[in-house]
């Protein structure tokens, strides 16, 4: 089985950016990149925001339950929302589609490209 884990962020507005995405055989890992990645933008975000990721971070029973949940197949989420409204979720899942190792890590690469923000292109006045 294969797990995918990925955050995004979603701006009030409905634009929607991707965080970064891991793939990984082992239901623990996937779990593991998506505490990571919580930290990470906890640690951005600050207080308060960042204690309630803290305390999610320290529940090692919840961590069991997020884990052996998907081993049985059921996706885990985690979502924050800060003062301006932007929702932050960090998603670990079951992955559907079985798929090479090296086609895992493409996708992924695809889902940063298409996630990242299109800078308009400026011609130079003649």
């Amino acid at each position: 089985m294969t797990y995918r884990a990925e955050a995004t962020a979603r701006y009030p507005g409905g634009r929607s950016i991707g965080l970064g995405c891991w793939t990984s055989h082992s239901p623990g890992r996937a779990l593991g990149w998506v505490r990571m990645r919580a930290g990470h933008v906890a640690q951005q975000l600050g207080a308060p925001y960042d204690g309630v990721v803290h305390a999610w971070l320290e529940d090692a029973v919840g961590y069991r339950w997020a884990r052996d949940g998907l081993v049985a197949g059921i996706p885990f989420m985690f979502r924050e929302v800060d003062a301006d409204g932007c929702t932050y979720t960090f998603v670990a899942r079951p992955d559907a589609h079985a798929r090479t190792s090296a086609s895992l890590q493409t996708s992924c690469a695809q889902a940063r490209t298409e996630a990242s923000p299109q800078v308009p292109r400026v011609r130079e006045a003649a």
